[in-house]
């Protein structure tokens, strides 16, 4: 018997998209559910610690986009060839998670003032420091993250790359 997946997420991509990339990727069928910040408040007190997204299997929760990731990337093989090849992995994708959060400070900023006062660092200093890593990794691997082949990292800066910064 299949199982049934449902992805529950805002209509934006932000951590999400991964999700949906790996899953259409392992060619799994799932129902996705994209909720309207004014549906968040219903919405909320059914999900694992308040969160999305929500990955749900034969109706059982999971939360936290990055364990859901591991998770698939292992039942779809993209994870790494050995406890090493995970353990970078693992580090890429958290060091996205770093970058993506202080982009996400700026983004998210209600204040002008302090928007216009974090523009400059992110712009100079923080994006570029952190493509430039990207981008060393890259090289140095042959035009992968980690082991030569597409991995889990891979989805994960897809979306960066397609996220607008």
């Amino acid at each position: 018997m299949a199982q049934a997946y449902k992805l529950t997420y805002f209509n934006v991509k932000a951590t999400g998209e991964p999700i949906r990339f790996l899953l259409s990727y392992g060619g799994i069928e799932f129902e996705d559910y994209r909720i309207e910040r004014e549906q968040w408040p219903q919405i909320k007190p059914s999900t694992p610690f308040g969160q999305t997204p929500v990955l749900e299997i034969n109706g059982k929760q999971t939360h936290q986009s990055a364990a859901i990731c591991r998770f698939l990337a292992k039942k779809f093989g993209l994870n790494g060839s050995n406890d090493w090849e995970d353990l970078e992995v693992d580090a890429i994708v958290d060091t996205f998670t770093d970058f993506r959060q202080q982009v996400a400070s700026y983004h998210y900023d209600q204040d002008e003032a302090s928007k216009e006062k974090k523009w400059g660092p992110l712009k100079n200093e923080t994006i570029p420091y952190y493509m430039s890593k990207f981008e060393e990794v890259v090289e140095k691997n042959n035009g992968y993250f980690v082991g030569g082949k597409v991995l889990v990292a891979m989805w994960q800066w897809s979306l960066l790359r397609c996220d607008s910064m």
